[in-house]
């Protein structure tokens, strides 16, 4: 701050310059202060009264004021920025001064130089305003943005945990999805080949039906028509033509009995799925050679009869698996029982397959095989070592529990 030029010719005395200072001092809102070159206050407005609570004399009459009232955390700084100030200027500050009363106040700074007009140092300014409510505001902004920043810094963890989860949510999604076209794939595929089994079954039916069971036919009926017309002469013939024909008669009899035994043994409706599987692994033995071990338990299992149909057809599709594939001398055939289901096994000792060829979509007699457990809610699994065999096991459990 420069004091003003003296009229032209003289110059202001220390008194003058000291008059007009606090003619504007005086009346300002903010508590004023004038440091001499010594540091020490040569002016101090009224208003430190209403600021500080002490009285303006109290600044001049004590050299230590300031080092008594300002804070004590604060003080250092100030006093570091006051001596320097007194060669590059003083930046402006805020700091707390602790009032009469024992209040903290906060207070802004604003420090100017005072120069004569001549440019000689006269001291320094500082013009003091309360500020205790602008900084409390501010300390409540800065909290509520730090509160904020942590608030969004919460909600951005959540967002990129929300996010993992829903891009792993859609790599379980694609996952399920591109397992559900492969198992429609092979549903498709088992149901083509199926209706294709159907038809050669049909057709294998079709031809034993007409070459065995229609030519027996017509041979019966051409004996009996020749008995009819031509009776024979003697009694010997005549027996002789009968006895022939109760041998057509006869073959015609089994003709069918193993046909309708081929598609759905009887034994499995009359005994049960014990008796059904020791008579199909005999008839397997029998037109195979391959030596088979039975175990079949003693009390036979409480099997809702759809799920012993499933179990009886998987048991016919291993052992023709081994038949066609394995190459092997010795199958065991196994059923186990337990509280909560049935287990058939199917082990032979022969040269194994591939896990490829395990796994191979095209396998439909295995497919086949593992859809007809989990219609019912159970399992097949195929487990084959190269060169020591394949084992079927087919699980499934006690009463009907047909998936929906």
């Amino acid at each position: 701050m420069d004091i003003p030029d003296a009229p032209a010719g003289r110059a202001f005395s220390d008194r003058e310059a000291m008059l007009m200072y606090r003619t504007v001092a005086d009346f300002t809102f903010d508590w004023e202060i004038w440091l001499g070159p010594d540091g020490r206050a040569r002016y101090v407005s009224p208003s430190c009264a209403r600021i500080s609570g002490y009285a303006p004399h109290t600044i001049q009459d004590d050299p230590d004021f300031f080092a008594r009232i300002i804070h004590p955390d604060d003080y250092p700084d100030w006093r570091k920025r006051m001596d320097q100030g007194a060669e590059s200027g003083v930046p402006s500050m805020d700091f707390r001064i602790l009032r009469a009363d024992g209040m903290v106040v906060w207070l802004a700074q604003e420090t100017t130089r005072v120069c004569g007009p001549g440019g000689e140092p006269l001291g320094l300014r500082l013009s003091l305003r309360e500020v205790t409510d602008r900084v409390a505001a501010q300390a409540a902004l800065r909290e509520a943005n730090e509160g904020l920043e942590e608030r969004v810094r919460e909600r951005t963890a959540e967002l990129e945990r929300t996010n993992a989860e829903l891009r792993r949510e859609i790599k379980r999604g694609e996952a399920a999805r591109k397992s559900l076209e492969e198992s429609r794939e092979r549903i498709r595929n088992l149901s083509a080949y199926l209706q294709d089994r159907v038809e050669d079954e049909r057709r294998r039916i079709s031809r034993e039906v007409h070459d065995e069971l229609g030519q027996t036919l017509t041979a019966m009926g051409m004996g009996l028509a020749r008995l009819e017309h031509r009776p024979p002469a003697d009694e010997a013939a005549s027996r002789s033509q009968v006895a022939g024909l109760r041998e057509l008669a006869a073959n015609a009899l089994a003709t069918v009995r193993r046909i309708a035994r081929e598609l759905r043994p009887a034994i499995l409706d009359d005994l049960g799925l014990c008796e059904a599987v020791s008579a199909h692994t005999r008839t397997f033995a029998e037109s195979s050679g391959i030596a088979v071990d039975l175990e079949v338990p003693e009390v036979p299992p409480d099997l809702d009869p759809e799920q012993t149909t499933a179990l009886f057809r998987v048991l016919q599709e291993a052992l023709t698996n081994v038949a066609r594939h394995a190459g092997a001398t010795r199958v065991r055939v196994g059923l186990t029982a337990t509280r909560r289901g049935l287990a058939l096994t199917v082990a032979d000792n022969g040269q194994g397959a591939p896990e490829s060829a395990i796994r191979d979509p095209r396998a439909y007699g295995l497919l086949g095989m593992r859809e007809r457990m989990r219609f019912f809610g159970g399992e097949a699994t195929v487990k084959s070592v190269q060169g020591q065999g394949t084992t079927v096991t087919a699980a499934l459990p006690l009463g009907p529990r047909r998936r929906k």
